[in-house]
């Protein structure tokens, strides 16, 4: 898969502040990533810098296989940028600033597409002074795709959306990704929304890359912490308290939770069908894309 963005030891300094410290990332083509971090990670620096709105003190960053400092006029034509709460002129109505930034953009896209897949089209002559924070937000939405671009940088597109808009949104970046191989560089701090869209995150703390991984691999099965659908929990419990492999062994209604010392579910449930239990049934926990953040975020 072709890789569309690169960055290649980047970093930001405000005076005395480092506040990105020697980034390096790739993201390709069709895929999307996840930019994670507590506040004042850097995230939202590096999406600056990325899209041309922050100057970076040193490093590289290539697009499209082109300098973005040299080339970026070419590069910033081929993008769709959303920094979180966008603002646009109040006295407008929400048609004549996405025809306004399609003038801009010296394209022949469509604004009807634009609104019609944002949900905007039932709101198109109204003045933006008068929508609601999620409106707003989707008029941001709208104006990142407008230009059909092949690179998007998102920072919390989400934010002020409802549920179902939040919905229709994610799987709309999915599609892009999939059918358009549009890459996607997504800032969010909804766990929930990353798991679903992302096919990679990164995690940053105090400006440095702490850990990227793909999302698959971070919500995998731990085979090491069970719960064991079995009859007469508390005896069940006992028996594998006292087993040198259980580290921890707790009765729960309806049967045992069960942390191990290294991941064998298979001998968890052969000592306890000796043992005279009625095993139902085995469920491992699910790995969270929380718990990796924290880890990862961790001093």
């Amino acid at each position: 898969m072709e890789t569309c963005l690169v960055l290649d030891n980047v970093s930001k300094r405000y005076g005395r502040t480092l506040a990105v410290d020697s980034l390096c990332l790739e993201l390709r083509r069709g895929e999307v990533m996840g930019l994670l971090g507590p506040n004042g990670a850097g995230k939202s620096t590096t999406m600056g810098m990325v899209s041309g709105l922050v100057r970076r003190t040193s490093g590289r960053i290539e697009i499209f296989g082109l300098d973005a400092d040299r080339r970026f006029m070419e590069v910033i034509a081929r993008m769709g940028v959303l920094v979180e709460r966008p603002a646009f002129p109040e006295y407008l109505t929400v048609r004549r600033v996405l025809k306004w930034l399609v003038r801009l953009s010296g394209r022949a896209t469509s604004v009807d597409w634009a609104l019609r897949v944002t949900g905007l089209d039932a709101v198109s002559g109204m003045r933006v002074g008068r929508l609601s924070q999620g409106m707003r937000q989707r008029l941001g939405i709208a104006q990142a795709i407008l230009a059909e671009p092949e690179l998007l940088v998102l920072d919390e597109p989400t934010s002020g959306l409802d549920v179902e808009s939040t919905r229709e949104t994610l799987a709309f970046l999915r599609k892009l990704a999939d059918e358009v191989s549009v890459a996607i560089l997504f800032s969010s701090h909804q766990m929930a929304e990353v798991e679903i869209l992302c096919d990679r995150v990164a995690v940053m703390r105090g400006g440095r890359l702490t850990a990227c991984e793909r999302t698959a691999a971070v919500l995998s099965w731990d085979f090491s912490r069970l719960e064991v659908l079995c009859y007469r929990a508390e005896e069940a419990a006992a028996a594998l308290t006292a087993q040198p492999w259980v580290t921890a062994a707790e009765a729960l209604p309806a049967g045992v939770r069960v942390t191990l010392r290294e991941e064998d579910a298979d001998r968890t449930a052969a000592f306890l069908v000796s043992g005279g239990f009625h095993v139902r049934g085995i469920v491992p926990k699910r790995r969270t894309l929380e718990e990796y953040f924290l880890k990862a975020t961790r001093p």
